[in-house]
């Protein structure tokens, strides 16, 4: 089966040449942190008090979404690589300063307002569709014998540089599914290629049903900061990365690799990554909300690196899309946008998305705060 062109390669975005293997130690990597941190982020010393990270009270998530923790818990007895809490001193990689001092100073971002993936709850009582997807003879591309529903009001995910998918998860039939390359004409939903994994599940391998997830065969959406979490006030849950240097090698809960990189510096496909707990996230001086909760999810559940793409060594934090709040949005090719309006603004509504709410866009600026030269990776997703 041709499995290496699947759904999420994204190897022609923007792309960083190949880098030498570097000599690392512990004064490299301080003197990386002064370079690429010109500004005292971390400042556990400040007397100015935290930010709260609690919900806008005039803001509750929409329930035609995802809300917290209702995606791939893994109550199926799979390993919960989403949710298990990153243990004290956890086995690092070898390579873990090489790898990340591959970074230089570019920061990720999150993807946004393109490459976010529409993501909805649906049930057996929305329309029912069988899509024809092309690449289901030569890839193995399938959403199950049984179709899936999709809501009216589902939109793709932006096409062009997006991958123009379309998610849904649906509790009646304990599934979640998507179609890439999404569309739909007067036959109905059509695509590229889909997947179909177990709702109860974990998200990865061990739980799919049937065709194709992500370019680490991980169902799409995994690991997607979802809208109703940065309302809720807390992302509870390992984060999804993608790499412009991603290895030929894959661990756990990668089921493969799309990556064509070898060397020490190289990213293994599935790595996990936990920002160092010494750092005080909720002391970030001048962080937003948004920046704040992803600090902690790094610390507490890390990310893991799942597709390669850009823009930079390590980036591409994966994000759902639709802001239903957006008057703009027009089903079914006009998702809302969820980063409209200045980063802060408020309240949520027609000139104020739900990302931008919080404090955060799609740009580096957006998660500056964070020091990201204190990453490292662990040897597996257990830390073991």
């Amino acid at each position: 089966m041709k499995t290496r062109a699947v759904v999420l390669e994204r190897t022609d975005r923007i792309r960083i040449p190949g880098r030498s293997t570097v000599r690392h130690s512990a004064v490299a990597t301080w003197l990386m942190f002064i370079a690429c941190n010109p500004v005292n982020h971390d400042s556990e010393t400040s007397s100015a008090p935290a930010a709260a990270l609690t919900a806008n009270p005039l803001v509750g998530w929409d329930p035609r979404q995802p809300g917290p923790n209702e995606l791939f818990p893994a109550t199926d007895g799979s390993p919960n690589y989403l949710r298990s809490v990153i243990p004290p001193n956890p086995k690092l990689d070898p390579n873990s300063d090489a790898i990340i001092a591959s970074m230089g100073c570019t920061r990720p971002r999150l993807n946004g307002p393109e490459w976010q993936m529409p993501f909805y709850m649906t049930k057996n009582s929305d329309p029912l569709y069988h899509p024809v997807l092309e690449h289901a003879p030569d890839w193995g591309c399938s959403v199950g014998d049984e179709g899936i529903h999709i809501p009216d009001y589902a939109t793709r995910e932006v096409p062009g540089d997006g991958d123009a998918w379309v998610i849904v998860a649906n509790k009646d039939d304990d599934t979640v599914k998507g179609i890439w390359v999404a569309k739909k004409d007067p036959t109905g939903w059509n695509g590229s290629c889909g997947g179909s994994f177990k709702l109860s599940g974990n998200g990865a391998a061990e739980s799919k049903l049937a065709g194709l997830g992500t370019g680490s065969d991980v169902q799409a959406g995994f690991g997607f900061i979802q809208y109703s979490e940065l309302q809720a006030g807390s992302i509870d849950h390992a984060l999804y990365f993608t790499a412009t240097r991603s290895c030929r090698t894959f661990r756990k809960p990668a089921g493969k690799s799309d990556g064509n990189g070898m060397g020490r510096d190289c990213m293994p496909m599935g790595a996990r990554l936990q920002l160092d707990p010494s750092v005080n996230c909720r002391r970030l001086r001048g962080a937003s909300k948004g920046e704040r909760m992803i600090c902690l999810a790094m610390q507490k559940y890390g990310g893991y690196v799942l597709d390669s793409g850009g823009p930079g060594p390590i980036s591409g934090i994966g994000m759902a899309g639709d802001d239903l709040t957006d008057p703009a949005r027009a089903p079914w090719q006009t998702p809302g946008n969820g980063m409209r309006g200045p980063r802060g603004c408020s309240p949520v509504g027609p000139n104020c998305g739900v990302v931008s709410n919080v404090g955060l866009d799609g740009s580096e600026d957006s998660l500056a705060h964070i020091p990201w030269t204190k990453l490292r990776v662990l040897a597996s997703w257990n830390g073991e």
